[in-house]
């Protein structure tokens, strides 16, 4: 078995490649009242860490839990350094990580993918909860017109503009820029006019 085959996770896992661009954003927001994200833990939370030959068999060690606290990508970054090269020369199949001074957790190679890719994603997920309570709230779209906004997937590029790939999700950056509010007022008005 090749390394990429053995760290990537199984495509319908919550947080894989594929969960991030097939979910929509009905999904996103029940992600958010469901409360099964995982909460990402402080840089220099792993306090110590290394690699092991055991291959993790225990659920809590392949996916990523509702509400688990979860390592940053920072400190992630030099077991990936390391990992392929170790799996081919050494054999190793997990990493055992320290967090805190207590807590010792042995993760799948894959798990450590799901766990990159949240890291990767929550601020776009966050975004993208923003910007379906704006709409919401504002009342900018009626309830069958956010209905169907909020059947695009979370990641599909903007419709309409084709020459950018820009995903969906980028829109709730936008969210805190005033003269995007006023042109969206503007645009309304003249469209009613």
């Amino acid at each position: 078995m090749s390394y990429a085959e053995y760290s990537t996770p199984h495509h319908q896992t919550r947080f894989s490649a594929e969960f991030f661009n097939t979910i929509t954003l009905a999904d996103v927001d029940g992600l958010f009242q469901n409360d099964v994200l995982p909460h990402v833990l402080p840089r220099d939370s792993v306090t110590k860490w290394n690699l092991d030959r055991t291959v993790p068999s225990a659920i809590a060690e392949i996916v990523v839990a509702a509400g688990e606290e979860i390592p940053c990508y920072h400190d992630l970054r030099p077991i990936f350094e390391i990992l392929e090269k170790a799996f081919y020369d050494e054999g190793m199949s997990s990493v055992c990580l320290q967090i805190g001074k207590q807590q010792i957790v042995r993760y799948h190679f894959s798990k450590l993918r799901l766990i990159v890719n949240y890291n990767n994603h929550e601020y776009n997920l966050l975004v993208a909860k923003r910007l379906l309570d704006r709409v919401h709230d504002s009342n900018l779209l009626s309830p069958n017109l956010i209905a169907e906004l909020k059947l695009n997937r979370f990641a599909e590029p903007l419709a309409g503009f084709k020459v950018t790939e820009t995903p969906l999700y980028t829109l709730g950056s936008l969210l805190d820029e005033r003269w995007v509010l006023e042109d969206v007022l503007n645009a309304r008005a003249e469209f009613l006019y």
